[in-house]
């Protein structure tokens, strides 16, 4: 009984997945319809990020279902060969963080705001996708 009920939501979990890839597909095609009915640079311009993120997204559930198929794996050595390029990288992402505080701070116009503040975030996220790296690296080899 246990392990049908594994089976069932491994089973419902991969089908959420399916269905998260295809509404990835529909904001796509979504955004496509934006782009082409304005000239507007402003809606253009979020209707493209959005896009291109839904892109991105669809491939991250590839890389899920790839996952979950067992066809991924990290090992230390991995994670330890390229140990000083993440380190500078993570550096330049802070530095990017840090320029996109001081420029939101600095900024009054209501439009340049809202973008820097979207671009403050993204920083963020990179911040936090290369710690996560490091987070592996602890959890691999726990003497990293």
């Amino acid at each position: 009984m246990v392990l049908r009920n594994v089976v069932e939501q491994q089973s419902h979990f991969e089908d959420g997945i399916k269905k998260w890839k295809r509404l990835e597909d529909a904001t796509v095609e979504s955004c496509d319809k934006i782009i082409d009915a304005t000239d507007n640079v402003l809606v253009r311009t979020i209707a493209s990020i959005i896009k291109a993120d839904s892109r991105k997204h669809k491939e991250i559930l590839g890389i899920i279902e790839n996952a979950l198929g067992g066809t991924i794996s990290l090992t230390p050595e991995e994670l330890g060969d390229i140990s000083e390029l993440l380190d500078a990288h993570l550096r330049l992402e802070k530095n990017s963080v840090l320029l996109a505080e001081d420029e939101y701070e600095n900024s009054r116009h209501f439009v340049v705001r809202h973008l820097l503040s979207y671009l403050l975030e993204d920083e963020k996220k990179h911040v936090k996708l290369f710690n996560q790296l490091s987070d592996f690296k602890r959890h691999l080899y726990p003497y990293a």
